[in-house]
């Protein structure tokens, strides 16, 4: 639908984000608002029907044509685009609110959450009943770890919500990144329950799942996501650790590969692509992959722990151990890390570490950790 039938609503954009930085565990998508933009829209619609726009502000009129602009660069994801229009429209008219929320969306990205929490905070600042904003800044506010000042923003705007299928969606996430997972998966069910065909929710309550390691309601869901929008890459990754953690490798390298013709430089699906080769016995092959996803995000401890996988494999005990620790330091949640971290502590005679390294993973539900503890340890 042409974008003038429509300039008085609210519109979704879709953004993938990889907001938990994950790597052996499956990334999870949220959503933002855009504003269309009441008063200025208007003017663009008044514009395209009868073309001619009377308005004694030329420096308004202006404006509100470079919003416009914005607007469709960021429904086409052109961000750096989008962002420039707005950079203009905000010259012509610093005070709208509305053009600080979109380019604070466009900044979320590509990556830029600093500046656009700036920018929704100044579109709150210049219109506090812009419950665009106020959704949009819990979004990053969770992405800064900051959750009771995101919680307070969703709160704020319940009332405008309640029969939101995203507000729920966020609040899922919202609980999910503070690492409660059940009441994660009861935000995202009612989000469900008022869209069915809420892909969003669907991958993210896949995820929240596969934290909890039932993998066959994961799976479940992913597919389904799959079935309503078959170019979610999110859900083939996801469904690429799956199928490995299955055994099934073949249809782990598949399910990779077409998260990969999405994205080919993605970090993640770069590392988890090696992680599937080094269970493959493709070591060489997966080391240039977890490599290239390190240049990238050096600080990512699952690729870390792959790294230590393949100094493990190939017989490197000190290396290995190094490499286990760096993804332990970095994040002692990482999947498995537990196992890994015990087994190279044991293979470099560290055996009461060990011990206590894997029965700290029984604790957490890591049934290979578990394992190893009761095979070697007293």
């Amino acid at each position: 639908m042409p974008f003038f039938y429509q300039c008085i609503s609210e519109a979704c954009i879709f953004v993938n984000q990889n907001l938990l930085n994950f790597s052996l565990k499956p990334v999870f998508a949220t959503m933002l608002y855009s504003v269309k933009g009441r008063l200025w829209a208007m003017a663009i619609c008044i514009f395209f029907a009868i073309g001619w726009v009377g308005c004694s502000d030329q420096s308004q009129t202006e404006s509100a044509q470079f919003f416009l602009k914005g607007n469709l660069k960021l429904e086409t994801k052109e961000y750096a685009e989008a962002i420039r229009y707005y950079d203009e429209a905000l010259l012509k008219q610093s005070d709208m609110a509305d053009a600080f929320c979109n380019r604070g969306i466009a900044y979320v990205h590509i990556g830029e959450i600093d500046k656009a929490l700036e920018d929704f905070n100044k579109a709150i600042e210049l219109d506090k009943k812009l419950d665009e904003a106020y959704f949009n800044r819990a979004g990053a506010l969770v992405d800064r770890k900051e959750f009771a000042l995101a919680a307070s923003d969703l709160e704020h705007i319940r009332k405008n919500y309640q029969d939101s299928t995203n507000y729920y969606l966020r609040w899922g996430d919202l609980k999910f990144n503070q690492g409660y997972y059940d009441q994660a998966l009861a935000e995202y069910d009612r989000a469900l329950e008022l869209k069915a065909s809420n892909v969003q929710a669907l991958v993210n309550r896949g995820v929240a799942y596969f934290e909890k390691k039932d993998f066959n309601a994961a799976q479940s869901d992913f597919e389904k996501a799959l079935k309503l929008d078959a170019q979610q890459q999110l859900a083939y990754n996801n469904l690429a650790l799956i199928s490995a953690r299955q055994n099934q490798l073949d249809q782990a390298a598949k399910f990779v590969e077409r998260a990969l013709d999405f994205d080919p430089v993605n970090p993640i699906y770069l590392n988890n692509k090696g992680y599937i080769l080094l269970l493959q016995k493709k070591n060489e092959e997966a080391k240039k992959l977890i490599e290239r996803a390190l240049e990238k995000e050096p600080q990512n401890s699952y690729a870390h722990r792959n790294l230590g996988m393949y100094w493990m494999q190939n017989g490197n005990k000190v290396e290995a151990l190094n490499e286990l620790k760096k993804a332990y330091d970095l994040n002692p949640a990482t999947d498995q890390i537990h196992f890994w971290l015990g087994k190279a502590q044991s293979d470099n005679n560290q055996k009461e570490e060990a011990c206590r390294t894997w029965k700290k993973g029984e604790t957490i539900g890591d049934n290979d950790a578990a394992a190893e503890r009761k095979k070697n340890c007293q």
